[in-house]
């Protein structure tokens, strides 16, 4: 995959109510040489490796720890696993860093502290010096909306963390494959929309879960969320290309 290239990029949806445009939308149509289909993931209706060169993982409200409640779950990782052996490059939000993970030998488990609102990520060691994180600053804020986490096995690295989340974001050793446990996809309005949505109890009940009013207020001072995603994703791509093939 080569940044001058026209991308065949998929992404893989995991909710009805996944917002219509998100800043991976407003990165495609600022950069009209790729192309782009969006699949449920649930149809489990996958194009052949041959007709992708990136798989983008959105989030969802499923739990891979319980995949007998959502089944189609394990199809996905497998889709993902297989993937990953093609040398298709993939990148996961939330949920769908915890599917990488687990399609790479991790394991997803319910955290004892869920993380909803405004946080700060911090950089490890080799996160500080690591393509995916230039001109990023250590330490930045961004959107997180999780209760579940994940081990990684040894052929991965840790760029980020938080208190409560050990690998916010992370990077195969082996496989083009990146995970990112929280949200620079979703727009301002995506997250306002969420916040409109869903009653209080979804945003409190712990540490790091801010409560609704204070996560709609400082939704309100923040201003776009697309500057953070588009330096997030485009480093990404960068390193991809660097990547042996």
């Amino acid at each position: 995959m080569k940044w001058s290239d026209k991308l065949k990029i998929i992404e893989l949806l995991h909710d009805n109510d996944q917002p219509k445009v998100t800043n991976v939308d407003l990165w495609l149509k600022k950069n009209k040489n790729s192309s782009f289909q969006k699949i449920k993931a649930f149809s489990l209706d996958y194009p052949q490796f041959k007709d992708v060169d990136l798989i983008i993982i959105h989030g969802g409200s499923q739990h891979i720890w319980n995949k007998n409640e959502d089944v189609w779950l394990t199809d996905e990782i497998e889709y993902v696993r297989e993937a990953l052996k093609n040398n298709i490059c993939v990148i996961g939000f939330c949920l769908g860093a915890q599917i990488i993970a687990e399609a790479l030998g991790g394991k997803t488990y319910k955290s004892e502290e869920k993380e909803v609102g405004w946080l700060n990520i911090k950089f490890t060691t080799e996160g500080k010096k690591h393509r995916i994180l230039k001109s990023l600053n250590d330490g930045f804020m961004t959107f997180l909306w999780h209760s579940d986490h994940y081990n990684l096995p040894q052929n991965c690295t840790v760029l980020g963390y938080t208190e409560a989340a050990k690998n916010q974001i992370f990077v195969s050793n082996m496989y083009k494959a990146i995970g990112f446990q929280f949200h620079p996809e979703y727009t301002k309005g995506n997250i306002k929309d969420y916040i409109d949505k869903y009653d209080d109890c979804v945003w409190s009940g712990g540490r790091f879960a801010l409560g609704k009013d204070n996560i709609l207020k400082e939704t309100e001072k923040i201003g776009s969320t697309y500057e953070l995603f588009e330096k997030i994703f485009i480093n990404s791509v960068q390193w991809f290309e660097e990547q042996k093939s």
